[in-house]
């Protein structure tokens, strides 16, 4: 009889059990339909995007657009700032924001301080000190606090400085000049009367000397044409033949083309590129041409003050900027090759780049035109634009997609002594990132300080 009566307790004990779990699991489900829960999903700042901001360097007020400056959110911390520094000297004092977010009401105040204030997209913010951004839901139950902080560059890293290094007589009464580096020297190819001289600096240091040798190119060359690739040089002139050298002294000829005219563009590893009697044409010998294919007419390739560059890019494809005056235009025209291990170089089409009505900023007709691959850009400068709107070397113009627009730059900026000098201008960019500019017998040098950095 005992056993039969633990055995009973411990079943009534069992049904007890169950019964209380079923009754704190339905009590459970009751409280939590109940209470509403907190969604962050609807409780979030999507974008933030600065508004001009000013700046200041000695005596030299500026402004730039500080929407070219990402500001990066990460929603598990709450912060909000910019990786990329803005320039040294950008004044933050007041700068307005546009800040996007899913939420009811946005409120903002100074770290440290409980002052919140309503936010209002025409505001200006004090943003010379990280600002505390509190965010409540649509269903104000809940809500979320970033930090805001705007970087700026603590020393002028990304401004650039020009040293004079010297005046050299030799360097005057040049009609034309074109400077390049070779061989840890500074050199340049210029026209003096009938003749093509060299003039050839003991090094790219600071400081150097200068001697001049009389080469043996005929006087039809065009000096402006001159390209490198490599080691070896190439030039043309204007009767239709190609030149080589590997010392800018001894030249030899390495091409012609059957047509009266012709302007060697650039030089690859692979191909010639020139204009000849208005078309672009290619060879991988420069004796035999085909004619390249373009995506408009060719009635848009440049005539005039043409240069071009070509560049590396970082995905790996290889193009060429190609940039121009042709007559009617009211800015320069901007042409582009571009080609990869998908789509070899003799296969990639030429592609015009239109002016539109949305771009405000297209590469200006200058004089004594200079293009230069800089920084991972294009730059470009020279003398005063046609249309007057700019003086001689009164600005460089920085295009970061290649060719299609072209911004006056805040960062580099040229020589204050040299705004407005009325003479021949030629420029190159030596291996130590220094820009090199000669005009007027003077020559000078500058560089963006971070490049020097990064060298160090």
């Amino acid at each position: 009889m005992r056993t039969r009566k633990i055995i009973r307790v411990t079943a009534v004990t069992r049904c007890f059990l169950w019964f209380m779990a079923l009754v704190v699991l339905a009590s459970s489900c009751s409280k939590e339909d109940s209470v509403a829960t907190p969604n962050n999903d609807y409780c979030y700042i999507k974008s933030v995007t600065l508004g001009t901001v000013k700046r200041k360097t000695g005596t030299l007020n500026t402004s730039f657009t500080g929407s070219t400056y990402e500001m990066t959110i990460d929603q598990r911390a709450c912060t909000i700032e910019n990786r990329d520094s803005l320039p040294f000297g950008s004044q933050l004092s007041r700068v307005t924001a546009t800040i996007t977010f899913d939420g009811s009401m946005l409120a903002y105040c100074e770290v440290g301080t409980s002052n919140w204030i309503a936010y209002n997209a025409t505001d200006s913010l004090d943003l010379t000190k990280p600002l505390l951004l509190r965010l409540t839901s649509n269903d104000k139950q809940s809500e979320r606090i970033y930090t805001f902080k705007v970087n700026v560059h603590k020393q002028e890293g990304d401004s650039l400085y020009w040293n004079k290094c010297e005046s050299e007589e030799l360097l005057a009464g040049k009609t034309d000049m074109k400077a390049f580096v070779m061989n840890r020297k500074l050199m340049v190819l210029g026209k003096e009367s009938t003749e093509i001289v060299l003039l050839e600096r003991s090094g790219i240091e600071a400081t150097g000397t200068w001697e001049e040798t009389v080469t043996d190119l005929p006087a039809e060359t065009d000096v402006q044409t001159l390209r490198q690739q490599g080691n070896n040089l190439y030039v043309s002139t204007s009767d239709g033949k190609i030149f080589s050298s590997t010392d800018a002294k001894e030249w030899t000829q390495a091409g012609s083309c059957p047509a009266s005219e012709l302007t060697l563009i650039e030089k690859t590893k692979n191909f010639f590129y020139v204009i000849s009697d208005g078309k672009l044409l290619s060879s991988e010998d420069g004796t035999n041409w085909n004619e390249e294919e373009l995506d408009t007419e060719a009635s848009m390739l440049p005539q005039t003050e043409i240069r071009a560059l070509t560049v590396e890019q970082n995905n790996g494809n290889t193009r060429i900027i190609l940039v121009g005056q042709r007559e009617g235009s009211d800015n320069a025209v901007v042409w582009n090759k571009m080609w990869n291990e998908s789509e070899p170089e003799f296969e990639a089409q030429w592609i015009f780049f239109p002016l539109s009505p949305d771009n405000k900023v297209p590469c200006p007709l200058l004089n004594d035109f200079n293009l230069l691959p800089y920084d991972g850009n294009c730059i470009a400068f020279g003398g005063a634009s046609i249309d007057g709107t700019w003086k001689a070397l009164d600005a460089m113009f920085v295009s970061k997609d290649y060719g299609i627009t072209w911004r006056p730059s805040t960062e580099i900026r040229m020589p204050a002594k040299l705004k407005g000098t009325e003479d021949c201008i030629t420029s190159t960019v030596d291996e130590n990132n220094f820009i090199w500019i000669i005009t007027n017998a003077q020559v000078w040098r500058g560089r963006l300080n971070r490049l020097g950095f990064a060298q160090q």
